[in-house]
């Protein structure tokens, strides 16, 4: 994405979807990797559900480097919009 702008050249905080795959827009927890806010005019968050995961497992991957994880989580089927009551 062509971003770019603002007085201090502005960087935007995407909280959707749109950009988590993107290989040229950093996910960001800023209480784990917050460094990639200074360098990248666009910044992505992960979920709200991994981004509290990844803050509990980063000092246990810290300390005895986590090789796979296995979380499961229940959301309600209200947060996926119109299309996901109606797969219900």
């Amino acid at each position: 994405p062509q971003i770019k702008g603002g007085p201090n050249d502005t960087a935007v905080i995407d909280n959707s979807s749109a950009f988590r795959y993107e290989d040229d827009v950093p996910l960001v927890v800023p209480e784990i990797n917050g460094g990639e806010l200074s360098r990248a005019p666009l910044i992505a968050n992960p979920n709200c559900t991994t981004a509290i995961g990844a803050m509990a497992l980063w000092p246990l991957h810290q300390k005895y480097k986590l090789k796979k994880v296995i979380m499961s989580t229940y959301q309600a089927a209200s947060g996926a919009g119109a299309e996901g009551m109606a797969e219900l």
